[in-house]
C-alpha cells in the first residue's frame, strides 16, 4: 500500500497530511512547530500522522516538504558569513544597490539601511571579466590571485563563497573557473557563481541574490541531512522533495545547492492546492487566503494558474528569484492587540507565536490576540480542541480580553469585536493589493480560505471585497500541505535576450527556446522525472524599448514561426500593460529576458468527487451555541465537518469545526457542501 505525505512547517503549528493511494483517504494531524530546531516537529508531525493513518513512516512513497528555514533565516539575519569575489572595482556592488534603498523611514530624511550579507571586510576583488557585448572576449583571471584571496576570506571565517564576476551572465567560463580552484584548494566550502543562480543583466541582483543562495547553504545543509538522518532512523526510505518558492518541487540536493529558490516555500503550496481545487471546480479565478497564527498570505490565481513573480520579497531584502506573487501582511491568530496611548486599537504585526501562544492556549501566554476574540465571541465552540488535543483556557482568553476593553471603555465582547474587524480591514487591504492595484476587479473572482484561522475570517472578508463563491477545502489548516501533493517537478531556465522586435524574428525567439528547452530537460532528467512526464512552458520579460517596467508574458512556442510571429506577444503586453497602468505606449516591443519553465508530473494526491446527497445537515448537528456577530449574540447551530455529506445545506449563522480549523458562516448566508467535500459559502436567503 503506498502513501504520499506533505508537512508544512508554519510559525505556530506544523501541518501533515497523508495521502493512501489506493483508497483515495486523506489524514490530517497538527502538532506544535518547533522554531528552535525544525525537524523535531517535522519529524513528530510525520510520525503522528501516519500513526493516524495506520500506516508506518517506512511505507512512505514521497514525502513533500514546505520549509521556513530560509524565510527566518532572512528575516532574523541568522545566516552563514559569506565571502565574496567580485570584479576589482567592483567592490561595493552590494552598497551601491539601486536608488530604492530598503529600510524604514524616519521622518522626513532619515533611513536605516540594511547591511549587506556579505561584509565589505569579506569582499574581494579580482582580476577577470567578460569584454565585449557578445560575451566573447574575456580578460582571464589570475589564479595566484583568486587563491590568496580565497584564503584570506577561509581565515576571517567565511562559511561560504560567492563568486558575482562583471557581465558572466554573457559567458560563465570564468565563473567556473573560479569555483574549480576554489574547489580545489577548499573542497568543503560551499561555492555559488552568480551566472547559475540568476544568469540574466543587472549586476546588483545577480549579486545579491547569489549571496543570499550563499547565506542559506550551510543552514539548509545541516538542516536537510539531519531531517534526512532522522526521517531514515524511523524508517523512511523513499523520496522527499522540497517546496519552492514557484509552488514547484525540487529533490533535497537540488535545495542543498540552490536554497534561495526555498525563500517562500511553504505559502507557495496553499496557493497551489486552491489552484487545483478552484479548478476542478470550475472556477478558474480566485483569490486565495492563508490565515495562520502568525501572518496572512493573499494571492491571486487566474486561468488555474497562480500569478508569479520575477521578485522574491522577504523583510526588506528583494531578489531574483521565481515566487509564487503573495502579498503577506502581520495578521494571524496569534496577533496581539493593545490600546496605544491616543486610544487607537492596534492588531499585529507582533505575534504570540507558537510559545507561549495566546492566553487561551493555557502555555503561560496572558497577551490578548486574534484567537482569544474568537474565543470571547464564541466563534471557536466548547467542543474544538486545536490540532485535536489542545483543549483552549477559556477563562484566559477573556482575562486578557478584558483589559483591552477596559482600556477602550466597552464590553469585553465590543472589544473582541473590534480586534476581529480590525484584522479583517488588515486582510482586505492585502487582498486589494493583489487585485485591485493589479488591474483586477475582486468582484469577478471566488475566494478560497484556508489556514487554521482562515475560514474564521473568511465570510467576513468576502463581504468586505465582494469575492464569492467563498470555498473552503477539507483540511483547511493543512491546505499548504496539500498543495504540496498537487506540485510537480520545475525549474525555470533563463536567458538574457535584449532585442526589439524589429531586430529579429520569431523564429530568433524559438530557436533561443529550443536551447533552454534542452536545459530544462536534462535538469528534469537529473530529478529523476521520467522524459514522458517533461512539460514545458515559455515566458518573455517584455518591456517598451527604453523603458524599465518588465512583464512576464506567457508565449506559444510553436505560435512564433507562423505568420503572426511575434506579434501575438506584443498583443498580450500590450493589453496587460493597459490593464495595470491604463495606457500604452507607441513604441517598440523589447525582449529583455527568455524563460522555460520545465516540469515533471508527479501525482502525489488524485481528488475524487462524491454523489449529491439531501439537504439536511442535522446528522452531524452537535449543539447550539451563542455567538456574538456584531450585533450582538446569536442562537447558533455547531456541525461536526466529518459528519456533513456532499448536498447538505446550512442556513447561516453557522459554525462547523474540524480538528485543523473552524469555519464560521455569518447571518444572511447559505453554505453548502459540494461533491469534493468543500463548504461554498454565497449570500442568499436562509429561510
Amino acid at each position: 500500500m503506498t502513501h504520499n505525505l506533505g508537512v508544512d512547517v508554519g510559525g505556530t503549528f506544523t501541518d501533515v497530511i497523508v495521502f493512501d493511494e489506493e483508497s483515495g483517504e486523506l489524514t490530517i494531524s497538527k502538532v506544535l512547530s518547533t522554531p528552535e530546531n525544525q525537524s523535531e516537529g517535522v519529524v513528530t508531525g510525520v510520525t503522528r500522522a501516519t500513526e493516524k493513518a495506520d500506516t508506518a513512516v517506512g511505507d512512505l512513497d514521497l514525502v513533500f516538504h514546505g520549509t521556513t528555514v530560509v524565510t527566518n533565516m532572512l528575516l532574523e539575519e541568522t545566516g552563514a558569513d559569506v565571502g565574496l569575489l567580485v570584479t576589482n572595482g567592483h567592490e561595493h556592488v552590494l552598497h551601491l544597490a539601486r536608488a530604492w534603498t530598503p529600510g524604514p523611514l524616519y521622518g522626513w530624511m532619515a533611513m536605516e539601511k540594511p547591511a549587506p550579507l556579505a561584509d565589505l571586510v569579506d569582499t574581494r576583488g579580482i582580476s577577470g571579466r567578460v569584454a565585449s557585448p557578445s560575451g566573447e572576449r574575456t580578460e582571464g583571471i589570475d589564479e595566484a590571485e583568486v587563491e590568496a584571496a580565497v584564503d584570506e576570506l577561509v581565515d576571517n571565517g567565511v562559511e561560504a563563497l560567492t563568486v558575482a564576476l562583471l557581465n558572466s551572465y554573457l559567458n560563465p567560463a570564468l565563473e567556473r573557473r573560479v569555483r574549480e580552484v576554489v574547489a580545489d584548494a577548499y573542497p568543503d566550502l560551499p561555492v555559488s557563481i552568480s551566472s547559475e543562480i540568476v544568469p540574466e543583466y543587472g549586476e546588483y541582483e545577480r549579486t545579491l541574490t547569489t549571496v543570499i543562495n550563499d547565506y542559506a547553504r550551510p543552514t539548509v545543509i545541516r538542516y536537510l541531512d539531519t531531517l534526512d538522518d532522522r526521517l531514515a532512523a524511523e524508517g523512511f526510505h523513499g523520496s522527499m522533495n522540497l517546496v519552492r518558492s514557484d509552488g514547484g518541487l525540487m529533490s533535497s540536493a537540488s535545495a542543498k545547492r540552490r536554497p534561495v529558490e526555498l525563500a517562500l516555500s511553504g505559502p507557495s503550496g496553499g496557493v497551489v492546492g486552491a489552484a487545483t481545487l478552484a479548478e476542478k471546480k470550475g472556477i478558474p479565478d480566485v483569490l486565495t487566503l492563508d490565515m495562520g497564527g502568525t501572518s496572512t498570505d493573499v494571492s491571486l490565481v487566474e486561468g488555474g494558474s497562480p500569478s508569479t513573480s520575477r521578485e522574491t520579497k522577504v523583510g526588506y531584502r528583494e531578489f531574483k528569484a521565481r515566487s509564487v506573487d503573495i502579498n503577506t501582511v502581520g495578521a494571524g491568530g496569534g496577533s496581539i492587540a493593545r490600546v496605544q496611548i491616543n486610544g487607537s486599537l492596534v492588531v499585529g504585526p507582533n505575534s504570540a507565536g507558537a510559545d507561549p501562544g495566546p492566553a487561551s492556549y493555557g502555555r503561560g501566554g496572558d497577551q490578548p490576540t486574534v484567537t482569544d476574540a474568537n474565543v470571547v465571541l464564541g466563534r471557536i465552540p466548547e467542543a474544538v480542541k486545536l490540532g485535536g488535543d489542545l483543549e483552549l483556557d477559556r477563562d484566559a482568553a477573556r482575562s486578557a480580553m478584558e483589559r483591552v476593553a477596559a482600556d477602550r471603555g466597552s464590553s469585553v465582547e465590543a472589544a473582541a469585536q473590534a480586534v476581529v474587524d480590525l484584522v479583517n480591514e488588515n486582510m482586505y487591504s492585502a487582498l486589494r493589493v493583489v487585485s485591485v492595484e493589479r488591474g483586477y476587479d475582486p468582484r469577478e473572482f471566488g475566494l478560497v480560505a484556508f489556514g487554521g484561522a482562515g475560514p474564521m475570517h473568511a465570510n467576513a472578508l468576502a463581504d468586505l471585497i465582494g469575492s464569492y463563491p467563498l470555498l473552503i477545502p477539507p483540511g483547511p489548516g493543512v491546505m499548504s500541505a496539500f498543495g504540496f501533493l498537487t506540485s510537480d517537478v520545475q525549474n525555470e531556465f533563463t536567458e538574457t535576450f535584449l532585442e526589439t522586435e524589429t531586430d529579429v524574428s520569431g523564429g530568433d525567439v524559438a530557436a533561443a527556446y529550443d536551447g533552454l528547452r534542452e536545459e530544462a530537460a536534462a535538469w528534469l532528467r537529473d530529478e529523476g522525472v521520467d522524459p514522458a512526464d517533461h512539460t514545458f512552458d515559455y515566458y518573455a520579460d517584455c518591456r517598451y524599448y527604453r523603458q524599465d517596467i518588465q512583464m512576464s508574458i506567457p508565449v506559444e512556442r510553436d505560435a512564433l514561426t507562423g505568420e503572426r510571429g511575434l506579434a501575438e506577444i506584443k498583443g498580450d503586453f500590450e493589453d496587460r500593460h493597459d490593464r495595470q497602468f491604463g495606457f500604452s505606449l507607441d513604441a517598440p516591443l523589447e525582449i529583455a529576458n527568455l524563460r522555460v519553465i520545465g516540469k515533471g508530473t508527479v501525482q502525489g494526491v488524485e481528488l475524487a468527487a462524491e454523489e449529491l446527497g439531501g439537504e439536511d445537515p442535522s446528522a452531524a448537528h452537535l449543539a447550539t451555541e451563542s455567538v456574538y456577530f456584531g450585533d450582538g449574540f446569536h442562537e447558533t447551530p455547531v456541525y461536526d465537518r466529518e459528519e456533513l455529506r456532499p448536498g447538505n445545506r446550512l442556513a447561516g449563522p453557522a459554525v462547523v469545526i474540524e480538528d485543523d480549523a473552524t469555519v464560521v458562516v455569518q447571518p444572511d448566508h447559505v453554505a453548502e457542501i459540494d461533491r469534493f467535500g468543500c463548504i461554498e459559502i454565497t449570500r442568499g436567503d436562509t429561510q
